[in-house]
């Protein structure tokens, strides 16, 4: 029980900007001019030179730092006017290495995992060494797989993030997995990992800050009615591919979906992120095999990203029409109508 308590008062108390009750709002990721004609066709000829590539995804060296430079300005389009980006910063992310965990959306598109990479990027340069822990399966889709894996992306495991981590690098782990990536539309703004502790091990063991990151939005891009789980546990695909869901529902281009296409086509829905200061445990790397301890830690981080969902979910800048947009859509109608009716009256 003393060691518990002597844990909870090791954690060091958030001071960012943002933070629920503080006064001042997170910083924004600012938007960038259009990228010229040229630099977009730097990029279309990066994917393309990258895009023969054999993929290595335990290979670190395999992240290209030139062709990350390369593609940044289609990036940044995508970023800036398909899928209108919103990020906040409460606080930037430590020097050195760092474990950046974020919630999953938007089944095989991923529009959030891009604008996180992207918003790093623009924030930090492609100089920052960064990776990105990622399912087996995106790797053996065509020309795809060498992409990501130039990006920065590796298998996810334990060790390829330990090694990352040794290199100095911010790692980003979707905890959630496909289950999170996959969640029904009516529970898009859950938090849950489930019993996924591992990234809480790795982070005491390697002695690094935790940076929590919610985004909401890319699960707009589609409709899922169920996970599908429990037909995926009859379909043995988690022992097949690895996979815990077969989804149902609704995805360009395919209409109805019954598994995991890959990929689906997001539309332009806007993505609504925010990067939380970096919670720092304060334990020893022999805590990472105490479960209280890993709970404790786990607890806090979840705790953090509810938070800060539920004031994402409240402010309805995200998804296809954003509520926001929709009720000064809604204002401007109605001021519109009063003036016509009051032009009418006056006659």
């Amino acid at each position: 029980m003393e060691r518990s308590t002597a844990s909870r008062a090791s954690f060091e108390a958030p001071s960012a900007r943002g933070a629920a009750g503080s006064d001042n709002p997170p910083a924004l990721i600012e938007r960038r001019a259009r990228p010229s004609r040229d630099a977009l066709l730097r990029a279309l000829g990066a994917l393309a030179r990258v895009a023969p590539r054999r993929v290595l995804p335990h290979d670190l060296d395999a992240r290209d730092e030139e062709f990350i430079a390369d593609v940044l300005p289609l990036m940044d389009w995508l970023y800036d006017s398909y899928f209108r980006c919103e990020t906040e910063l409460e606080a930037d992310v430590p020097d050195g290495p760092v474990m950046v965990v974020a919630n999953h959306n938007g089944m095989t598109g991923t529009p959030d995992m891009f604008c996180h990479m992207t918003a790093f990027w623009r924030r930090y340069s492609p100089k920052r060494v960064g990776y990105g822990l990622m399912h087996d399966v995106p790797f053996s889709v065509p020309g795809a797989g060498a992409w990501l894996n130039a990006a920065g992306a590796l298998a996810a495991n334990h060790e390829n993030g330990r090694r990352a981590l040794d290199r100095g690098a911010a790692v980003l782990v979707f905890p959630g997995g496909d289950v999170d990536a996959c969640k029904p539309f009516r529970e898009r703004y859950r938090i849950d990992f489930g019993p996924r502790r591992g990234f809480i091990k790795l982070a005491i063991r390697e002695q690094v800050p935790i940076v929590p990151v919610v985004s909401a939005g890319a699960h707009e891009s589609l409709y899922l009615l169920t996970d599908g789980r429990d037909i995926a546990q009859w379909l043995g695909l988690d022992r097949r591919f690895r996979s815990n869901v077969a989804p149902v529902g609704v995805a360009l281009p395919y209409g109805l979906v019954v598994g995991v296409p890959f990929p689906h086509l997001p539309p332009p829905v806007k993505i609504h992120t925010r990067i939380l200061a970096p919670i720092r445990h304060g334990l020893p790397p022999s805590a990472a095999d105490d479960p209280r301890l890993v709970d404790e830690v786990y607890g806090r981080v979840v705790q953090a990203m509810r938070a800060a969902m539920e004031q994402i979910r409240k402010a309805g800048r995200h998804g296809i029409f954003p509520a926001r947009d929709r009720e000064a859509l809604a204002g401007r109608a109605r001021r519109w109508l009063y003036e016509r009716l009051s032009a009418e009256a006056a006659r």
